[in-house]
């Protein structure tokens, strides 16, 4: 408080505008992939189809394709991001026969504006799973600097889906649980609640709900043609942190590798609750 006669402070621009919006001030420092998250409430993730693989699949024998997903703002009218699986041919033939076991890599890509700029990549390792020892786990790393974000776990759990995301330091941040008992895992159909699986996303230290990931069938066509092609809708809710979004993103296209990627075509397809369990 200015003292009586006193001439009031003059507080200068940038201080003012640091004052105002240190939210601002924060989003500014962050690099262009980063920012692009932060800003976001909800995004779809549309996995795209494979011709091959479908053909294949329906001959009783599915080659496993890449896998490909576009990453939308919310109503799916800016394309974000282009994610791209990267795994060499065996490694992908190899999930169809041990898919706990198999190691894959995913790229992804900031698109935004008409960019084209490596920013992210999900690795898997090859582990010896089995139970409940060395359970799939995946790390996202930050491409520009090498640097670990966090990873997601998919812990052993009888007849249940849960997945846990852990920070940069290993540490349990966020869990996302989706049961075993849905329509849409009991059986998946292109529509009503058939068509779809939801995942609370909850806070690993409070277990307050804070976002959530739905599944959903894109439509009849393409469910009878690829019924392993799935979009994904991420509501980041009460999430705010850049980087636990873009786990969020990240732990639905590792549930798509862990329990959404069989085409009920092949012979060998095998439903997500029969996966599960």
């Amino acid at each position: 408080m200015a003292e009586d006669g006193a001439a009031p402070e003059v507080i200068g621009a940038e201080e003012q505008k640091e004052a105002q919006a240190p939210e601002q001030v924060a989003m500014e420092d962050l690099p262009p992939h980063l920012a692009c998250i932060a800003e976001l409430t909800k995004v779809e993730i549309r996995e795209k189809a494979s011709l091959i693989e479908a053909l294949t699949a329906a001959m009783g024998q599915e080659i496993e394709m890449a896998n490909k997903y576009r990453i939308f703002s919310d109503g799916g009218e800016e394309e974000l991001f282009f994610a791209v699986e990267e795994s060499s041919c065996c490694q992908r033939q190899m999930k169809q026969c041990a898919p706990d076991c198999a190691p894959w890599n995913v790229s992804i890509l900031l698109t935004k504006d008409g960019a084209y700029t490596p920013a992210f990549k999900l690795t898997r390792p090859c582990t010896f799973t089995f139970m409940c020892c060395n359970r799939p786990k995946v790390d996202l790393i930050d491409v520009t600097t090498d640097t670990k974000l966090g990873s997601m776990v998919d812990p052993y759990a009888c007849c249940d889906m849960t997945f846990k995301i852990r920070d940069a330091e290993d540490n349990p941040v966020l869990k996302a649980n989706g049961g075993c008992c849905q329509p849409g895992l009991i059986c998946p159909l292109p529509c009503g609640p058939c068509a779809e699986v939801n995942f609370p996303v909850s806070d690993a230290a409070t277990g307050e709900e804070v976002g959530h990931i739905k599944k959903k069938v894109p439509g009849c066509c393409t469910f009878f043609f690829a019924s392993d092609v799935d979009n994904y809708y991420v509501d980041f809710g009460g999430v705010k942190n850049p980087n636990y979004k873009m786990l969020l993103i990240g732990l639905s296209i590792f549930m798509d590798f862990r329990y959404f990627n069989d085409n009920k075509n092949d012979d060998k397809g095998g439903g997500a609750a029969a996966n599960a369990a």
